[in-house]
């Protein structure tokens, strides 16, 4: 078993420094608030000493660790893309999400952790406050996802059965998907008791049955036929870069940006690295803004305008330009793709 001694040679810092980080606890952490819709996410980031301390963990400690190779997400190498690539063109998606993955990781699963990786109890206990803050994995600090792959690979060893009955599966972070033919809808109670099992509470809204005749979408990518990010977003972008062109990038940054230009850029390369033919038009498109001369502001929206801040006033792509007629699909249609 190693000791704390052989703890401190692989990290390369003295121990008296690694004992006296871990009493600090809470004090070298920071707290950010982000909130997305009513859902308030806390980040705690390390800082300071804690922060070299977690970098020299995650690279001489977890990174070393082999992983399945169904492991799409927080791993060098795989994106979203390769996750999504391999539920393109199925019959049925079964895509389900862990409720609140990094609080529900616990001190105790972590110690068990290292302890499993050859480490006596005290180094264990050690490395345990090292990496973890108020009882859970920080989210925010550079060791939660590497530690959050190790805590998942007992359960993405018992979802293997899917690539044994001739199905697709694959992870991304707390998210995973199972495809292949209609059978792939029975398995939901089976996968959810699983993920119960393991300890984890499965997020109800974010389980989805998806069918070849309706919109299948896995981490933000639409995978039906081939991988898109969907209409709507590549709509948005493009009109986003028309207004730069044509109003000025300072008229165009609705949302206050503070560094506009590297956001777009950087959401063209995400586009282009999906659907290259789209992103190829969008990065030519975006050369055509002339950044340095834009003087114009932010005017506010005239009254009876659209209240889609990335439409142009008068813009026949309005919420209410057209009034659509769902047809509704009953659920014992059969596949246009023969795959029953």
């Amino acid at each position: 078993m190693k000791t704390t001694d052989d703890l401190a040679r692989e990290l390369g810092f003295p121990l008296d420094e690694l004992e006296q980080v871990a009493a600090m606890g809470n004090t070298m952490y920071f707290f950010q608030r982000s909130r997305k819709g009513t859902k308030v996410r806390v980040f705690r980031c390390p800082k300071g000493r804690l922060l070299r301390i977690q970098q020299a963990i995650r690279k001489r400690l977890l990174d070393q660790l082999p992983l399945p190779t169904t492991v799409h997400g927080w791993q060098r190498g795989h994106s979203p893309r390769t996750y999504a690539a391999q539920h393109t063109g199925q019959c049925v998606i079964l895509n389900v999400d862990i409720k609140n993955f990094f609080p529900s990781v616990r001190s105790g699963r972590v110690c068990a952790f290292w302890e499993s990786m050859g480490y006596g109890a005290t180094a264990a206990r050690l490395l345990t406050r090292l990496t973890t803050c108020d009882n859970q994995l920080p989210q925010g600090a550079p060791t939660s996802p590497a530690l959050g792959k190790q805590m998942l690979r007992n359960l993405d060893r018992r979802l293997g059965f899917a690539a044994k009955d001739g199905l697709n599966y694959g992870s991304y972070g707390d998210e995973f998907s199972i495809s292949g033919r209609r059978r792939v809808k029975k398995y939901k109670n089976l996968v959810c008791r699983i993920v119960r099992q393991e300890g984890y509470e499965v997020n109800p809204e974010k389980v989805k049955i998806m069918h070849c005749y309706e919109r299948q979408e896995i981490a933000g990518i639409v995978v039906n036929k081939k991988l898109s990010l969907g209409r709507k977003e590549y709509r948005i972008l493009r009109a986003i870069i028309h207004n730069c062109i044509v109003q000025g990038p300072e008229s165009a940054n609705r949302q206050g940006h503070p560094k506009f230009r590297a956001h777009l850029r950087g959401r063209v390369a995400y586009l282009q690295s999906i659907s290259p033919r789209l992103g190829r038009h969008l990065l030519h498109e975006l050369q055509k803004i002339q950044w340095a001369a834009s003087t114009t502001r932010p005017t506010a929206n005239p009254r009876g305008a659209s209240q889609n801040p990335h439409l142009l006033p008068g813009s026949q792509n309005s919420d209410t330009a057209r009034t659509w007629k769902l047809r509704p699909v009953l659920p014992d249609l059969a596949c246009p793709r023969n795959c029953n």
